[in-house]
């Protein structure tokens, strides 16, 4: 079989949840004995690159390439805008809704502007893989996508995030990992820090963000003069963009991870923390895919976040409940089920 896989990243450094499928996509088909040919043009070097390679350079690749190949798979929407004027098998991948249905996504502007077209290019595809059933439900109830054209496979964690703590930090470290943008949360979080730190929890108690602080962060600014204004600079360290054993090792160095994000397409920062030992803390009322959030500790505000994490410190019963559970059910999500999924969906597609 010979895939054409478009992508605009097959680096599984590059940290973000997208970047990690599409580059474990291409190794695992590779160990599976399958021909990916990648199709991922780099952005030119100019203003609004991005936009024009999704504009122009990938479709026309794909148009004029696809003929190679027994089927092309896009790994987002956004790479498949030459899909209704091509006649090769097709298929793909849906990680979330956010550009239609998030008012606070930082979508770049021509990937809203494009938004609209997610539904022919759904209609054109033979197959399409959604990362999770709340993304499968979102495009049935927005796109209108027949939901038996659409198959759920959910991301895995990587085999090297693992349990490998040294208990040797004295105090409390809350962790977050994640894009610094508005729908993540990270201004809320701070909040619940300033709560703790006005308790008096864990001396020293830190909040580390692992997360890019390049220009391409539009919330990096807002959240640093946040960080003064609580009076939080003494607990709070902006860490940077984390990859590889750097991040397996931050991981094991969190107390608690809370993600405090109002959606997620997925949320694999939940299930690496989990692999690693942590308990993690998520809202309630946030848009994250239920087998992913299973095993979560749920809060319903700054406040009762505050609480959660100082029962998770001192109640040790609870806390081993947590980790347990979050440790056993962290490991049916592996890159291997991911491979086998997709080539099923595949086959499925070639008829």
């Amino acid at each position: 079989m010979r895939v054409g896989l478009v992508a605009d990243t097959l680096s599984i450094e590059k940290g973000t949840g997208i970047a990690r499928y599409c580059g474990e996509l291409l190794k695992g088909l590779a160990a599976k004995g399958v021909h990916a040919e990648p199709i991922a043009p780099a952005p030119p070097g100019l203003p609004f690159g991005v936009a024009i390679n999704h504009a122009l350079r990938m479709p026309y690749l794909v148009r004029s390439k696809a003929h190679r190949f027994d089927l092309v798979h896009a790994t987002s929407p956004i790479t498949a805008l030459a899909f209704p004027l091509v006649s090769t098998p097709k298929i793909v991948t849906y990680h979330d809704l956010f550009s239609l249905l998030c008012e606070s996504s930082n979508a770049a502007f021509h990937t809203r502007l494009f938004a609209p077209l997610f539904l022919r290019i759904g209609q054109t595809a033979d197959r399409i893989i959604a990362v999770s059933c709340q993304t499968k439900a979102e495009m049935i109830e927005h796109l209108g996508i027949p939901p038996d054209k659409i198959r759920v496979v959910n991301y895995g964690v990587s085999d090297m995030f693992r349990l490998a703590r040294t208990d040797s930090h004295r105090g409390c470290i809350i962790g977050y990992v994640g894009t610094l943008e508005r729908r993540k949360g990270v201004d809320y979080l701070l909040r619940v820090v300033q709560l703790l730190k006005a308790r008096g929890v864990s001396s020293p108690l830190r909040l580390a963000i692992y997360g890019s602080t390049s220009k391409k962060s539009p919330e990096y600014p807002a959240l640093r003069e946040l960080v003064k204004q609580l009076d939080l600079s003494d607990e709070v360290e902006f860490k940077g963009f984390q990859s590889g054993s750097s991040l397996v090792r931050a991981y094991n160095s969190f107390d608690v991870l809370m993600l405090p994000s109002e959606w997620e397409g997925f949320g694999l920062p939940i299930l690496e923390a989990q692999a690693c030992g942590v308990p993690v803390i998520i809202r309630r009322d946030a848009h994250i895919p239920p087998e992913v959030s299973r095993h979560c500790v749920l809060s319903d505000s700054v406040m009762d976040a505050a609480d959660r994490i100082c029962e998770l410190l001192t109640d040790s019963t609870l806390r081993k409940t947590v980790i347990e559970k979050g440790l056993e059910y962290s490991q049916q999500f592996t890159w291997s089920r991911v491979i086998d999924e997709t080539l099923a969906v595949y086959e499925e597609a070639l008829g």
